[in-house]
């Protein structure tokens, strides 16, 4: 029985998770390792775009691992045979390359599909799949994975303490004064071992309105897409329900737009920098993608006001 009476916790709409049949995990990277353990991979193929956690557990288990490029529309550059023993990687960008993945999973049956940014991308059956919580809401932690493969092993509960406070703080102050406490919570990630997600990201999750931040993300992305698509050097179609963006993928050759749009408190990410450390030449669309693509914000905490607030800066 569990204690009775004294001062309250937090408390939340119960409901459940958006991914209710998954295997719910701390992180994405977890994920990976958990999948590369459970299959028994010696080899896997990963594109060069992509972030360098999942290269953490790929050198943790000492796996052998190559890159590959993708080209102007995000898809794979990649004709191997693949052996038994040999997984390929690939990232469903922005949550917007679905149909990618579903082509993908009729050619390859060890495909390995990082939704970390198609956090209501459907999973393909018989596909290894993982997901990230942290990415679309404010959750201390929190992944999902969907695999055929399961390991016969439990995993303690990842434990937040300390690294919810910028979540915390955000609510009542500026994102500047909690950003460093938001790093801290990031690196204390790395070369974690396997945990199981945290109880308060369990909650949070259980509690989200899900249908209503699938329209609004959806919503705000068309907006932006009807001022900029001309201006945009890369162009998705969201016809379909399955697309719920994760960013509104901007590709262009202003000059100091980044540095317009932080000074006027639209935070932009810069996506990955370490491929002009692995891309060899320095000039493949990798590196145009690192340098030259602006992820606008487009998520549930905001409407109209704020996507024109951010189009009006752009087109200034």
């Amino acid at each position: 029985m569990k204690p009775i009476g004294g001062y309250f916790e937090l408390e939340f709409r119960e409901g459940e998770h958006y991914h209710k049949n998954a295997i719910r995990l701390s992180t994405a990277r977890q994920c990976l390792e958990y999948i590369l353990l459970a299959r028994g991979y010696k080899k896997i193929n990963v594109p060069y775009y992509t972030c360098s956690a999942l290269l953490e557990p790929i050198k943790k288990l000492g796996i052998e691992y190559n890159f590959y490029p993708i080209n102007e529309t995000l898809e794979p550059i990649f004709d191997k045979t693949l052996d038994n023993d040999e997984a390929l990687l690939y990232t469903n960008y922005f949550g917007l390359k679905q149909g990618t993945i579903l082509s993908l999973s009729k050619q390859y049956k060890n495909l390995i599909v990082d939704n970390a940014q198609a956090f209501f991308a459907p999973p393909v059956k018989h596909t290894d799949t993982f997901y990230s919580a942290r990415k679309f809401f404010g959750v201390p932690d929190g992944a999902y994975l969907y695999t055929d493969c399961p390991l016969n092993q439990k995993f303690p509960p990842y434990i937040p303490d300390s690294h919810a406070r910028h979540l915390v703080g955000r609510l009542s102050q500026t994102p500047e004064m909690y950003y460093n406490d938001y790093q801290e919570s990031e690196y204390a990630f790395s070369n974690m071992e396997i945990h199981s997600m945290s109880v308060l990201s369990e909650h949070v999750l259980k509690a989200l309105d899900y249908q209503q931040i699938i329209q609004r993300r959806r919503d705000n992305y068309m907006l932006l897409s009807r001022q900029l698509n001309n201006r945009n050097k890369i162009k998705f179609d969201i016809s379909s329900t399955d697309d719920v963006p994760m960013v509104y993928p901007f590709w262009s050759d202003q000059k100091n737009l980044r540095q317009h749009l932080i000074s006027q408190k639209i935070f932009i990410p810069k996506y990955w920098q370490d491929v002009l450390e692995w891309t060899s030449t320095g000039q493949g669309i990798e590196t145009e993608l690192a340098e030259r693509l602006y992820p606008i914000p487009i998520d549930q905490r905001y409407k109209e006001k704020e996507m024109n607030y951010i189009i009006d800066h752009i087109l200034e």
